[in-house]
């Protein structure tokens, strides 16, 4: 499959690059509803820098963002384009798939619909993503040799073998949020590719693991690109673009230590080093500020409470998951107090005055909800007692209050099993969320009885819905409609 995607995205990519026609789009300016191919409903987002010349192709990021939000993506890589001169275009396809595979195919026919209308340099193809837009980004080198870097954004997708079969490294860059549960295991990514000598680099920001990061960030970590490409000779080098990027590095770790986050301050210091090692004019001033973040008495706690965190933090990943497992194995229900428990914990812990604990209390949070969601998915496809399911929903309304799944399977695993009283509880529940989508309610299969109850379609109609079947407000209004029928 992997290799069939290859030649695929290699054929096009190359006929393409030739068949590239000049269509009319405003530089400086983005343009949504770029159609894919005649073929298709399917659109991407794209925007050329002022400097965008049809004789100089510039390099182009492609980016993939899971809510399809093509033009917001394109928006957030504009100063980017600008400061460094790249095209971006930006998917407006949802990634919705739960297949690797099938999500690759789609970012190719994108990539592919772009290529035959736009003209950028074929041999500088950087793609972007966030979560589960990382994942593809971080997978389409892997099968592809002209992919010459991949901007990674919470998550990654890696494989060992298709790594030794690489015949030129790519450059690996990373962002990680600091509420992100899945920076670890970044982490662990990061040092595997540099150790099979691959151009890596990680960036922070204060934040995740659903919102982007900010623009600066983003700029900071395409620069990885533009300088790798410019010491390669793959790209002229430019003193001005080299002096943007660094002034915007200054102001991201300025920023960093402005909002008192001291240690992340200090490891972008440490990053930006070694990315302007070949620099001089930077040095004074890199050792300067890496001084004065030093002699900060919070970044020393700081700095303590990073490394104790992460061993804190793996020993309660391992707690979660042991005990999530033996009460889905023996249907505990008198345990779901105890998680409850956890995650008013993980509520309370956000609210300490300690930035790294409190980040790791949105990290374990995270995490909780991703692991019970993922036990949630395959118990209810899976032939488990409805006990094992209604139990396993139950811990999905708790670690998710806000996702609709949990409530509407307990409705109708409880209706259906005749527990009216857990089903009518469950619904208000649901209601009370701010769920509106009634005709979904009602098409939920199995507890027509429950449905057609008065107190069933009285709930509906206090929280704002239409009651889909009759009403009786007495047991006179009942006689009179049935001495109706009758007549």
């Amino acid at each position: 499959m992997y290799k069939q995607t290859l030649i695929c995205f290699f054929a096009l990519l190359c006929s393409s690059v030739v068949l590239a026609q000049e269509i009319r789009l405003q530089k400086g300016n983005v343009t949504d509803n770029v159609r894919i191919s005649d073929s298709t409903d399917a659109t991407y987002a794209v925007y050329l820098p002022q400097s965008y010349n049809m004789e100089k192709p510039a390099p182009v990021i492609f980016v993939l963002d899971p809510d399809g939000n093509g033009r917001e993506a394109v928006q957030l890589f504009r100063q980017t384009a600008e400061d460094q001169n790249y095209v971006i275009a930006a998917s407006n396809q949802k990634i919705e798939s739960d297949s690797l595979q099938d999500d690759i195919l789609k970012s190719v026919q994108f990539m592919n619909g772009f290529y035959r209308t736009i003209k950028v340099d074929p041999n500088l193809l950087y793609i972007a993503g966030i979560n589960k837009g990382a994942e593809i980004a971080s997978a389409l080198p892997l099968i592809n040799e002209r992919v010459s870097g991949v901007l990674a954004i919470n998550k990654t997708w890696i494989n060992g073998k298709f790594i030794e079969n690489r015949k030129k490294p790519y450059v690996f860059s990373a962002i990680m949020g600091t509420r992100d549960y899945s920076r670890f295991g970044m982490l662990d990514v990061v040092d595997y590719l540099y150790g099979e000598d691959f151009p890596t680099e990680v960036n922070y920001y204060e934040g995740g693991p659903i919102s982007w990061p900010d623009t600066y960030t983003l700029n900071n970590a395409v620069s990885k690109f533009t300088l790798e490409a410019m010491q390669n000779g793959e790209r002229p080098k430019n003193d001005t673009i080299i002096n943007t990027v660094f002034q915007n590095e200054i102001k991201t770790i300025k920023d960093l230590a402005r909002n008192g986050s001291y240690y992340i301050a200090f490891l972008q210091v440490k990053k930006a080093e070694d990315k302007f090692d070949d620099f001089d004019r930077f040095d004074d001033q890199l050792k300067e500020l890496k001084r004065s973040i030093r002699r900060n008495r919070e970044f020393k706690q700081q700095r303590r409470k990073w490394y104790d965190v992460k061993e804190e933090e793996a020993f309660q990943k391992e707690d979660y998951a042991h005990f999530l497992e033996m009460d889905i194995f023996t249907t505990n229900f008198e345990n779901i107090g105890w998680w409850a428990e956890q995650v008013d914990n993980l509520n309370a812990g956000q609210q300490q005055k300690n930035l790294i604990e409190r980040n790791m209390a949105y990290r374990l949070e995270g995490y909780l909800k991703d692991l019970v969601d993922g036990n949630y998915k395959n118990v209810i496809a899976s032939n488990a007692a409805i006990d094992a399911k209604i139990f396993v929903s139950i811990l999905k309304t708790i670690t998710d209050k806000e996702a609709p799944e949990g409530y509407l399977s307990i409705i109708e695993l409880a209706g259906h099993d005749g527990d009216a009283e857990t089903a009518m509880l469950y619904l208000e529940d649901l209601l009370k969320t701010g769920y509106k989508e009634f005709e979904k309610i009602y098409g939920l299969e199995g507890i027509l009885d429950l449905q057609m109850s008065t107190e069933f379609n009285l709930l509906i109609e206090e929280y704002g819905g239409e009651a889909k079947y009759i009403i009786f407000d007495s047991e006179k209004d009942t006689e009179e409609a049935e001495a109706t029928q009758t007549n």
